[in-house]
């Protein structure tokens, strides 16, 4: 009867952790398209997709989404460096 109550208690937190999943991947598509949608909608005024114009304007796009998403991602390097978490020296 323990092993029962065991393997239930697995099999559920392993089909939560699924749902989870799921759910994470369908949002992150989602935004996805929507930032496609922004986009181009930002860009459409500068000309028609396939114009020089056009495709200058989502290659801006694209290195500013680039560049926001390197920033995060140094801003937690730096909190998770090593030497963040060792106490400063006093100069003994």
């Amino acid at each position: 009867m323990m092993r029962f109550a065991m393997a239930l208690v697995v099999f559920t937190s392993l089909a939560g952790c699924a749902q989870y999943d799921a759910t994470r991947n369908a949002n992150l598509e989602a935004a996805g398209r929507d930032q496609v949608a922004a986009d181009d909608a930002k860009c459409r005024p500068s000309g028609a997709p396939g114009s020089a114009e056009y495709n200058d304007c989502r290659k801006r796009l694209a290195n500013e989404h680039a560049s926001g998403t390197r920033g995060y991602q140094r801003m937690l390097d730096g909190m998770t460096n090593d030497s963040a978490l060792k106490p400063f020296s006093r100069g003994d």
